[in-house]
């Protein structure tokens, strides 16, 4: 059952890295009318996983294109990523990607977005049960958070809006996308949690997984819709999505040599359908901010307590928070609920319940931020608990560290990074 293991662990820890992207915003297509705007970054990251033997370099460069022309907006949002890394042996690889590349027209009562990108859906701070469209990156999550962790998507997305508190949004994903431990050599990377899968006693794994991705076809389309509107002073949205999981459901395939015996055999990963119905709320109580998000995932497929198969599921995944700004101070705190079960497979069913804090404090005038996270299950007692610093040495160059850890052991969320705890760095220049 890695599948669910996965996605838990990367909404349990989602909120550690989202400070590391609050420092410089990315770019929006604001250019005045004929008049592009272009902005760039180029940063250098650099993280250990001591008890993995790994220790990677991450240089990236980031150009970001927009403007507007009449009632059409654009954007043009590409980055190149490189990696030299020791993974218990030298690693170099490189990729480059469309992150955000799309052309808009739109009224002041209809808009119409097409090409790639990434399409944040939900209302909780990064971790956000009906945040769907896009898939995650692994190793992006854990360092820098969810908005850099979402992986761009073909997409063609239509809004109408009526009045001012009413909004209503369509989506349709023509092509799928896999989600991944990593971009940058998946196999080798240190958060990739199939390395160290449990396999039967005596047999030994092939070292590529293999992905059963649905075909390009009308059938295999993803799309959904959401409604957003205020009544009072609360902001509301309800959600449904019909797609497939990014990290699927995983499976271990024997191979058997000539007695019957079990002598090796590969990991396979099924990407099946899922369908979703979710609701979220938000409100401001004097200085508080109280948010809550559900997700209902009606049909969902696990793989099943007996190997080799898979079994339909049920599962929901919600949370409640708060948080409170007092001067330099910001205060966050959560309950976050994962429940799943499945009729034909009662061996699957579990609950997670955690416990997330932290508490920001900013320095000389907002340049600096300090930040504390944990999330603990006290159930499993697990936790992770990781400490974040930025500093902008100027208006375009900011530096950042941080070092996060796993504490106990278990097969909960938490528990299945253990042997994971890192140090982060990153030196950006914007420009």
């Amino acid at each position: 059952m890695l599948r669910g293991s996965v996605l838990g662990a990367l909404c349990w820890m989602a909120a550690a890295a989202g400070a590391a992207a609050q420092t410089v915003p990315p770019a929006t297509p604001t250019g005045s009318s004929g008049r592009p705007q272009i902005d760039g970054q180029f940063a250098v990251l650099f993280d250990a996983v001591p008890k993995q033997d790994a220790a990677e370099l991450r240089p990236r460069l980031r150009i970001d294109l927009s403007g507007n022309r009449g009632a059409f907006r654009y954007r043009a949002d590409v980055s190149v990523e490189g990696l030299a890394a020791d993974r218990d042996g030298g690693v170099t690889a490189a990729i480059g990607q469309a992150r955000d590349v799309w052309i808009e027209w739109a009224t002041e009562r209809v808009e119409l977005r097409g090409g790639v990108g990434r399409l944040p859906w939900g209302r909780l701070d990064e971790i956000a049960p009906s945040d769907v469209v896009n898939p995650l990156d692994t190793a992006k999550f854990l360092l820098e958070g969810r908005a850099e962790a979402r992986l761009p998507v073909a997409f063609v997305r239509g809004r109408v809006f009526a009045g001012e508190d009413l909004r209503i949004e369509g989506v349709l994903v023509p092509l799928f996308r896999r989600a991944t431990f990593d971009a940058l050599d998946e196999p080798t990377s240190p958060f990739n949690l199939l390395k160290t899968v449990a396999l039967p006693p005596g047999a030994v794994k092939e070292p590529e997984i293999e992905h059963f991705e649905p075909d390009v076809s009308w059938s295999n389309l993803s799309g959904g819709a959401r409604v957003t509107g205020t009544i009072g002073r609360t902001d509301i949205g309800v959600s449904a999505f019909r797609g497939f999981d990014g990290f699927g459901a995983i499976t271990f395939e024997p191979v058997l040599n000539p007695i019957g015996a079990v002598s090796g055999g590969r990991l396979v990963e099924h990407h099946e359908r899922f369908t979703m119905i979710a609701a979220d709320a938000e409100t401001v109580v004097g200085e508080w901010a109280l948010r809550g998000e559900a997700a209902f995932f009606v049909e969902r497929t696990v793989a099943a307590s007996i190997p080799l198969r898979l079994v339909p599921a049920h599962a929901i995944d919600a949370g409640a928070g708060f948080d409170r700004r007092a001067g330099e101070y910001r205060v966050f705190g959560s309950v976050i609920v994962q429940h799943l079960w499945s009729e034909e497979d009662p061996a699957v069913d579990r609950t997670n319940v955690s416990l997330v804090g932290s508490i920001d404090r900013s320095f000389a005038r907002d340049r600096g931020l300090a930040r504390v996270f944990a999330v603990v299950n006290p159930a499993d007692e697990s936790a992770f608990v990781r400490a974040l610093a930025i500093w902008r040495v100027r208006d375009n160059v900011s530096v950042e560290g941080s070092a996060g850890a796993f504490l106990g052991s278990s097969d909960d969320a938490i528990g299945r990074f253990e042997n994971r705890d890192f140090l982060f760095g990153r030196l950006a220049y914007y420009f």
